[in-house]
């Protein structure tokens, strides 16, 4: 290897370290070159940006006195369940695609464009209490072993960077459940639940959509706090 290539590689791991919610795209043009030659580097330095990301919010949620619990899965390989954040389980973890309009249009991009949603159950005692999905743009590689921890969906994509993420357009709407978050939290499908959601962005620019949804029956929302609160009445269109 020339002394250039290895100043490169020697680059590639430092910035990996150093800062692992950067993307691949994102390092590959701090030390132009390609995406494909830093994932060759990570690759066989046996480094993994996920599991970066995972040690670096581990740290953080020490510091904060915050235990996340261990990982596992069940029998026959089924999403084992983990004792997570709070005294809540985290369990069935779902990844998909979707097309969504309205989301992609706060997300600044194309209305047609492939959406990246993951959702996982929060339960205790195994009985699920809420459903938290996170939806954002882009082709993230997904570890399933890390999705099972405690740690916030967001904090696992790497769509947050401390001191520079920050939570906007937070709203909170009732709507009947579909036959997916019906099936998850246990009701029959159109039961009304309790959507909160909230534009992720860092830097500057909107990285994610993050929404947690309750039964609308099961929960109740208490104001804490003496001063005043302001609310935002909105017309829903469609």
């Amino acid at each position: 290897m020339s002394e250039a290539a290895k100043t490169k590689k020697d680059k590639i791991l430092n910035i990996a370290r150093q800062d692992p919610f950067l993307k691949v795209e994102e390092i590959a043009a701090k030390v132009g070159t390609t995406p494909r030659y830093v994932r060759t580097i990570l690759s066989e330095a046996k480094i993994s940006l996920m599991q970066l990301r995972r040690s670096y919010a581990r740290r953080m949620e020490e510091r904060l006195g915050i235990d996340a619990g261990s990982e596992g899965r069940g029998a026959a390989g089924a999403p084992a369940v983990v004792r997570g954040i709070r005294g809540l389980d985290v369990n069935e973890i779902r990844v998909c695609k979707v097309k969504q309009p309205e989301w992609a249009k706060q997300l600044r991009v194309p209305d047609d464009e492939s959406l990246l949603m993951v959702t996982r159950v929060r339960a205790t005692d195994g009985e699920p209490v809420f459903v938290n999905q996170v939806v954002t743009t882009g082709d993230l590689s997904l570890s399933e072993g890390s999705l099972h921890q405690g740690n916030p969906l967001r904090e696992l994509l790497g769509l947050v960077h401390p001191e520079a993420t920050e939570f906007r357009e937070r709203v909170l709407e009732v709507e009947p459940a579909d036959p997916d978050i019906a099936a998850h939290l246990h009701l029959s499908p159109g039961e009304p639940v309790l959507r909160l959601g909230r534009l992720i962005v860092t830097v500057g620019q909107p990285v994610g959509l993050e929404f947690n949804i309750f039964p609308a029956y099961a929960v109740r929302f208490v104001l804490v706090g003496e001063g005043d609160y302001e609310v935002q009445m909105v017309a829903k269109t469609g």
